[in-house]
């Protein structure tokens, strides 16, 4: 890929995360699926940059969901190492492409109109445990879990710097144990050559801060799903010509 072009991608993705909490994985997969990464070091390319972007957000704020990080940290975790393992083991024959196109769209829809799929707060909140499962099982296939946490993290909490914060130590800590996992059962197979865009994210995370406290509660969750949809939209129509 023109490097011109690959800065450029993550220069935009790392300002979307660095604002709303969620973005490179959510965007960048099926952006590098689609200019011709691999699946595997597309998770090898992004990982690194969204672990770091996840840290900064994560330490900036006290936690105040001790009680639902156990309850994501015992349902989700585990889910997200088997079916990320099952998609290494079944990478020949899974169409990582059109499933990653198929999720961002329809978690923007959910993100958008979830009221008229969730009728009362307290149904997610009351199967949270079954949320949190699918949660891990969505993002250990296909790397777009982030459209159905920031949902889910919208009803924990509706004030968005928490919101984030949920959202970027869900990120974090799903990054880590998906990278550490992607290193032991892949680590021949992946190029590091590009890990230095890490070091974009110390140059524009402070500066992506000012956008984040210009936009208020509504503005931030309508944002991202309207542009994730939309964005789904593009490359499931851009795969049809394709194949």
């Amino acid at each position: 890929m023109d490097f011109f072009l690959e800065t450029l991608i993550l220069l935009i993705l790392i300002i979307i995360q660095s604002t709303f909490g969620i973005g490179l994985l959510l965007f960048g997969t099926p952006t590098f699926l689609i200019l011709g990464y691999d699946f595997f070091n597309t998770l090898n390319f992004l990982l690194p940059i969204s672990i770091t972007v996840s840290f900064l957000q994560f330490i900036s704020l006290k936690s105040k969901f001790k009680k639902i990080i156990f309850d994501f940290n015992f349902y989700c975790l585990p889910f997200l190492v088997l079916f990320l393992i099952l998609a290494l083991n079944f990478k020949e024959v899974l169409n990582f492409k059109f499933y990653v196109t198929i999720i961002l769209i329809v978690s923007s829809i959910l993100a958008l109109r979830k009221n008229n799929f969730f009728l009362k707060e307290k149904v997610i909140l009351k199967y949270k445990k079954v949320v949190l499962i699918l949660i891990g099982i969505v993002h250990g296939l296909t790397n777009m879990g982030g459209g159905f946490l920031s949902i889910f993290s919208s009803y924990i909490n509706n004030n968005k710097k928490y919101a984030r914060h949920f959202i970027s130590y869900g990120y974090l800590t799903m990054g880590i144990i998906q990278y550490l996992v992607l290193l032991f059962f892949e680590y021949k197979s992946l190029d590091f050559s590009k890990i230095y865009y890490v070091f974009l994210v110390f140059l524009l995370y402070i500066p992506s801060q000012e956008i984040f406290k210009k936009l208020n509660n509504f503005l931030f969750k309508k944002i991202i799903s309207i542009i994730a949809l939309f964005y789904g939209l593009i490359i499931l129509i851009t795969n049809f010509y394709i194949y």
